[in-house]
């Protein structure tokens, strides 16, 4: 099946590819120091969240704290 038959058998106009695409969110990279990467994934196996909704909340408080 290819995806002009799924377009055509389920009526959809949009593929499941493209509506993946629009709910992600464009990331930026950063590069951190190893010994900062391995608090961050201790940190988060503490908390049970992953390291890059850690690394956003910190990076959000530092930047709060320093305006």
């Amino acid at each position: 099946m290819g995806l002009d038959d799924f377009l055509e058998k389920t009526g959809k106009k949009e593929t499941p590819f493209e509506v993946k695409e629009k709910i992600s969110q464009p990331t930026k990279l950063i590069k951190v120091d190893e010994d900062i990467h391995k608090d961050l994934k201790i940190y988060s196996a503490r908390t049970g969240k992953n390291i890059k909704e850690t690394a956003e909340q910190a990076i959000r408080e530092f930047l709060e704290r320093n305006k």
